[in-house]
């Protein structure tokens, strides 16, 4: 029997568990400075120009039974996918879901800390439930009620806390969008820049609403725990970059040089 290989999705488990170890052990103030430090997804500083925050926050997360739920998701779809699909195509739907659902949080004008791969997850979640349909897999008993149990499981987890559902909801979108561009047949060709155009032109609004909601309004500015990561970056190798993204920070919230002043009185 040929064995079903799931080489992406292992590196991904393996790397998803690796940052969870540094989340725990890095010798900070909370384990939120730590996540943020890796990757999180971090409204002021995606704002500040760390836009590839939208992809690493899917590889950070902070609890364990939040990381041992979103992997055993992966794993269940992965198993499914990676094999059917091969590697790069499994993640032309992976990892666009991760940055979109990342958009949809950032469109939001409130300030946002998100970590997960909670966004990915739902973008093969709406692939696997596109196969079902369009194969007609949903009439098969059995099928039927696997698909109804990772719905459910996938629904509930909406209800946990700290749980974003706008990155679920970009997620979803997004993987119904890039299984159709990868999966529709070669001879229907506008039917693939149909979605390509469906999917350029979402962005291309949530780009436009994030730019709208770019200010962190005074009730949800968290200075203290940017100027812990800005004190970290600037005790270790990365201390011109630390100034660097003070004087980026101090623009997004509109400061007199707060930052750049504080880092250099230290």
């Amino acid at each position: 029997m040929k064995q079903r290989k799931t080489i992406a999705t292992n590196i991904i488990i393996a790397i998803c568990f690796g940052v969870w170890v540094f989340i725990q052990l890095f010798p900070s103030d909370s384990t939120i400075t730590n996540a943020i430090l890796i990757g999180a997804f971090y409204k002021p500083f995606v704002l500040a120009g760390e836009f590839w925050r939208l992809l690493t926050a899917g590889f950070v997360h902070v609890h364990l039974w939040h990381l041992a739920m979103n992997m055993m998701a992966l794993l269940s779809l992965g198993k499914i996918f990676e094999p059917l699909l091969g590697m790069k195509r499994y993640l032309m739907i992976l990892i666009p879901s991760i940055v979109v659902g990342s958009l949809f949080v950032l469109t939001s004008p409130e300030n946002s800390f998100v970590v997960g791969l909670s966004g990915g997850i739902y973008g093969l979640l709406a692939a696997y439930v596109t196969l079902i349909l369009r194969t007609g897999g949903w009439k098969m008993p059995p099928v039927r009620a696997a698909l109804i149990n990772m719905l459910f499981i996938n629904l509930l987890l909406n209800f946990l806390p700290n749980i974003s559902v706008h990155a679920h909801l970009g997620g979803f979108v997004t993987g119904l969008m890039m299984y159709g561009i990868i999966t529709t047949d070669k001879a229907e060709v506008h039917k693939r820049v149909n979605y390509g155009v469906a999917l350029v032109g979402l962005i291309g609004v949530l780009c436009f609403i994030s730019w709208q909601n770019r200010t962190i309004p005074t009730r949800s500015r968290y200075l203290g725990t940017d100027l812990n990561v800005l004190q970290i970056l600037n005790d270790g190798p990365l201390h011109k970059y630390s100034y660097f993204l003070a004087e980026r920070l101090d623009v997004v919230y509109g400061l007199d040089d707060g930052f750049v002043r504080v880092l250099g009185k230290e």
